[in-house]
């Protein structure tokens, strides 16, 4: 199973909480923007739980559970794990289901290649994202050093592996999503296949949906070079007079960082963050719709 060439990082600000019980997969299937069904050994399902009102709350990954077929494991946000479960038991009512936060003993660790190239082999899943992003793998903390070591990947500090999405242009919830006030296609999850549209309900399918159907998005998460001093997160992108996004995460060794950006406002504008100039770009797997963009 050696990984030649291949990267590997602890992720520490990931959290694991397990969904078990005979109605584990139906009570998960009623709530979240993906397809609980497609979740099987060695493939992982990336999805998001919205409000009512289709904003992003909390975004996981769903992988299954080996010790239990029925049960499935969520590779989730680290420091809102506690968050996810009670919003979970808040929907659980009397459906026959567990749901345990593991994050004290199972940690996450990331595998790619520097150069994109997919991982084909390796502990965990592919990442459902992006063949790029690599692999994801939910291990028991006091395995995932000899778990890399085994595979024959490189350990890495954890700034490499953001270093790599930032520059793919894939967002994290902990650094690039506002929970209650994002949009989940606002951060791209209809292109980082995190929504199934043909799936039945969901909490807040009808507003996504919608958006979806009409192509009505008007902000995107883009990446963006930056000429001159990386600018913190939440510092306003302006273009002329008019604010038109924020900046999130960012990586000052490569100068690059993600915004939200209004797409109907920086064309032909110099876009300004601080003191330091902004260049969005569009991502190779980034799909704009021709009616996205057009005021509203």
């Amino acid at each position: 199973m050696a990984m030649a060439g291949a990267l590997a990082s602890p992720l520490s600000g990931r959290g694991v909480i397990r969904i078990a019980g005979e109605e584990a997969r139906s009570f998960l299937q009623n709530l979240v923007t993906n397809n609980v069904e497609r979740v099987a050994p060695g493939h992982a399902v990336y999805a998001a739980l919205l409000t009512p009102q289709g904003k992003f709350l909390f975004d996981f990954f769903m992988c299954a559970d080996p010790a239990d077929a029925n049960a499935v494991l969520l590779d989730c946000d680290g420091a809102r794990a506690g968050d996810l479960a009670k919003r979970l038991t808040m929907y659980k009512l009397r459906a026959k289901v567990t749901i345990d936060d593991l994050s004290e003993s199972l940690g996450v660790v990331a595998i790619w290649h520097e150069d994109r190239t997919p991982v084909p082999e390796g502990p965990g899943c592919a990442d459902p994202r992006l063949a790029a992003m690599g692999r994801r793998a939910i291990l028991p903390k006091a395995e995932i050093e000899a778990a890399i070591k085994a595979a024959g990947a490189e350990a890495v500090p954890e700034t490499a592996w953001h270093r790599h999405r930032i520059g793919l242009g894939v967002g994290d919830a902990a650094r690039d999503f506002e929970p209650d006030r994002t949009f989940p296609l606002e951060v791209n999850f209809d292109e980082l296949n995190g929504i199934d549209f043909h799936k039945g309900c969901y909490v807040g399918q009808e507003v996504t949906s919608r958006t979806k159907r009409r192509g009505s998005v008007r902000k995107r998460l883009l990446p963006v070079h930056v000429e001159g001093d990386l600018p913190p997160p939440d510092t306003p992108i302006k273009g002329g007079a008019r604010e038109v996004g924020t900046i999130f995460s960012g990586d000052a060794e490569t100068s690059r960082a993600l915004a939200l950006i209004r797409l109907d406002l920086v064309r032909g504008s110099v876009l300004e963050a601080g003191a330091a100039e902004i260049q969005p770009e569009i991502p190779e797997w980034l799909r704009l719709e021709a009616a996205e963009g057009e005021e509203q």
